[in-house]
């Protein structure tokens, strides 16, 4: 990938370089192709000079496009053109135009080419400073366009993999074990307790409508996800009981802050499918609402003795879906015996 961007740039830089230079030295062009042209009237005109200034301007803007391409990286999608690299980029380009123009002028003499104008020497340094200027330029335009479809490509796919977190989600709750452990846990409840399975039913209902619309909204509100939450918690309590126990700490204050759909239920699967829950060993798990605007999930840390193998992409792609709306990134701190998530909660948008 990177040396394609490189062919690429190169081969703009020799186009936009031709550009420059016969936009710069137009008149000689002319004056050059047209030999009838009143051009050659000039008294100081000599065709072979004009045709190595020519050349001059073309190789000057083709090496200040080379080395801007290793100072100011137009290509790069990590490293941010700061002031520091623009001031270096800046003067780098005038001290290479001084020497280069010092080189030509000695090659100019070797070979017997001097100007009759006086003022030579001036013109060739303001049309190799203009011309250094159009490169310049050029390349700020150049690294703008990049980053701007780098930008919409990162964003194109931040909502795919947005898309396929929750797809996978919803493929969780729908997997055959899943439908198997609720289903087991219904038949049990419909003979010892009617009652306790109606509520069964309605939060299992409550989950997968919630679920199945997750996909139709990129952020919702605490609110409603700690009453999914709740839902989803009296399911997955059926198969555990004591042994799980979730305490909640929220701010009434903080309720109307935005995440997206389905973060908690992404940190409950990670905790529970990560950690040993038996009478053994019951597993606690926090979520609370912290001062500075941040939902915090937390549990200890009591490793199964066989790990379950995951898809790998719930922490992933809730970070990601953070970054695609703009928001700063969510913290994972392991320690030794505490496992904490720390989610930033967003305000709600006012239309």
């Amino acid at each position: 990938m990177k040396a394609s961007l490189t062919k690429k740039y190169f081969g703009i830089a020799l186009f936009l370089s031709m550009v420059i230079c016969i936009s710069i030295d137009f008149p000689l062009i002319v004056a050059i192709f047209f030999e009838d042209n009143d051009w050659h009237r000039w008294d100081n005109f000599d065709i072979r000079l004009a045709g190595i200034e020519f050349f001059n301007t073309f190789l000057v803007a083709f090496l200040m496009f080379t080395l801007n391409y290793y100072v100011l990286k137009p290509f790069s999608r990590h490293q941010k053109m700061n002031l520091k690299t623009i001031l270096l980029s800046v003067l780098l380009t005038l001290l290479s135009v001084f020497v280069l123009i010092h080189i030509f002028n000695n090659i100019n003499h070797f070979i017997g080419f001097e100007p009759k104008s006086r003022g030579h020497h001036g013109e060739v340094l303001f049309r190799n400073f203009f011309c250094s200027a159009l490169v310049l330029g050029s390349i700020f335009i150049m690294r703008l366009i990049f980053q701007k479809q780098s930008y919409e490509l990162e964003n194109e796919q931040l909502r795919t993999e947005s898309l396929q977190s929750q797809f996978e989600s919803l493929k969780n709750q729908m997997s055959p074990h899943f439908l198997f452990n609720t289903l087991t846990a219904l038949n049990s409840l419909i003979r010892e307790s009617p009652d306790v399975a109606e509520q069964y039913v309605n939060h299992l209902a409550q989950v997968l409508r919630y679920t199945l619309q997750g996909n139709e909204k990129k952020t919702i509100s605490l609110r409603e996800e700690m009453e999914f939450t709740e839902s989803y918690l009296f399911l997955i309590k059926m198969r555990y009981g004591t042994n799980l126990i979730v305490n909640t700490d929220m701010r009434e204050s903080f309720m109307n802050m935005e995440l997206p759909p389905l973060t908690i239920q992404t940190l409950l699967e990670n905790a529970v499918k990560h950690n040993e829950i038996s009478n053994r060993k019951p597993l606690t798990i926090s979520i609370q609402t912290s001062e500075n605007a941040n939902l915090v999930v937390s549990n200890q840390v009591q490793k199964k003795l066989t790990q379950e193998q995951g898809t790998g992409i719930g922490l992933t792609n809730l970070s990601k879906q953070f970054q695609l709306l703009g928001e700063r990134d969510i913290q994972i701190i392991q320690e030794d015996n505490e496992f904490r998530i720390i989610i930033p909660l967003i305000k709600p948008v006012i239309l």
